[in-house]
């Protein structure tokens, strides 16, 4: 492809309905089985903000472990999980956390209002967007705004018409009133596929986090020693005040 080439349209001028614009979209999706890649993660809050080089490995369904390589602005951790349950080990203090991800994130220690399921998710691609799941709502010049809602959340989706790329998304919180803004940037081909390169969110109280993918690698064995965290035997378990009242 030549420079300043952008990708040939994904479906015909008069094909692009929003039920093929969204089919077209989903068929683009990367399915695997394995992730392990390196990425820069950057958090950006009100009282904190830190950034560094990670290392993410991930086995479907539900087994994940990340190893920074590299961390400014908090303790160096490892981590690794698997569905809802997690273990942290700090090797500065010799200390590990080992509960869920809601417990976790009702802690001091985590102290932010984007979620760590959140991040993770994104880094996976996992979202509602489903033929099922969502509803055509309405049309700008070249994106197309489609909708999902679930007892906890109200979601948008808008998607580029021409390329079939998920765009920007928008998650509302029904009780809470959290709001996040995701943008999906900086489309790179994998295989066949296209996927974002950079991913960013933003929270309605300003704060942000930004994952760039530096390295990506889908459906390769992955050694079952990545997901075992190892955790010396002298080393103390600690519980975080919690921020809940």
């Amino acid at each position: 492809m030549g420079i300043g080439c952008g990708p040939k349209p994904k479906i015909l001028p008069q094909n692009r309905t929003p039920e093929n614009v969204l089919r077209c979209t989903l068929e683009n999706r990367i399915e695997f089985e394995t992730m392990a890649c390196l990425l820069d993660l950057k958090l950006k809050g009100k009282e904190a903000k830190f950034s560094g080089t990670v290392e993410f490995f991930y086995q479907a369904p539900g087994t994940f472990a990340f190893y920074p390589r590299t961390f400014f602005g908090m303790d160096v951790f490892k981590a690794s999980g698997k569905d809802d349950s997690l273990t942290i080990y700090f090797p500065k203090g010799n200390q590990y956390y080992n509960g869920s991800f809601s417990d976790l994130e009702n802690t001091k220690f985590w102290n932010w209002k984007i979620p760590l399921k959140m991040l993770l998710d994104m880094i996976l691609g996992r979202d509602s967007l489903t033929e099922q799941n969502v509803r055509y709502s309405s049309s700008t010049e070249n994106l197309y705004l489609y909708t999902s809602e679930d007892e906890n959340w109200t979601k948008e989706y808008w998607i580029d018409v021409l390329r079939c790329r998920l765009m920007r998304s928008q998650f509302m919180q029904k009780s809470g009133g959290e709001v996040y803004q995701i943008d999906f940037e900086d489309y790179t081909r994998y295989g066949q596929m296209e996927t974002p390169k950079v991913i960013k969110i933003k929270s309605q109280t300003q704060e942000s986090a930004q994952i760039r993918f530096q390295e990506r690698r889908l459906n390769l064995p992955i050694p079952e020693k990545k997901f075992l965290l190892q955790i010396p035997p002298d080393a103390k378990r600690v519980d975080f005040e919690s921020n809940q009242k």
